[in-house]
């Protein structure tokens, strides 16, 4: 990683990512080590520190954080919340980095491949339509069971879906996503 410079740091990088008020706390942090010691994804990637991801907040290393391949390991499951003695909601602070660092063009290549399953459903209301073989194999099993052969969305739910994508900008920032990554 190269040396970070006086410009690097940025005073108000707390302030900045919970600016939907979210993770009030975070100051409050003990660095007690619990959070991570109750983290599925720590146990299996050493390298995953929620205790550093706060220091680094705290510490306003914007760059550092928004470019860590490791804001994108969060399971969002809860665990350190849970367990943290004065309640800093983390799972939500780790969603206002990521959307943080995708607005300013860090971490596309973890994001936008994920896409097509949002795009699929917001065409077919559902995301993952196997092959040919795949569905007659699912209908054999689902027939077998004696549930329907199929999962059938409807026209109008399919509809309402795309209506909720657009309306709420999804589907634009989905597409501003793509956008951004085949302008890099």
């Amino acid at each position: 990683m190269p040396r970070e410079r006086d410009r690097d740091w940025n005073d108000n990088l707390y302030t900045a990512i919970d600016r939907y008020k979210l993770v009030d706390n975070l100051e409050q942090c003990l660095q007690c080590g619990k959070c991570t010691g109750n983290c599925p994804v720590a146990a299996l990637t050493p390298s995953y520190n929620p205790r550093a991801v706060v220091n680094d907040i705290l510490a306003g290393s914007p760059v550092r954080l928004l470019d860590s391949e490791e804001i994108w390991r969060c399971l969002w499951c809860g665990n350190c919340y849970r367990i943290c003695p004065v309640d800093i909601q983390y799972p939500l602070l780790m969603m206002q980095i990521r959307y943080m660092a995708l607005e300013n063009g860090y971490g596309l290549q973890y994001v936008v491949p994920i896409n097509k399953f949002a795009f699929r459903a917001m065409e077919k209301g559902l995301t993952f339509v196997p092959g040919r073989k795949g569905i007659e194999k699912i209908m054999r099993l689902r027939t077998s069971i004696g549930v329907e052969p199929w999962p059938e969305v409807s026209p109008k739910a399919i509809q309402e879906y795309r209506e909720i994508f657009e309306q709420t900008g999804v589907k634009e920032w989905m597409q501003n996503l793509e956008t951004g990554r085949r302008n890099r």
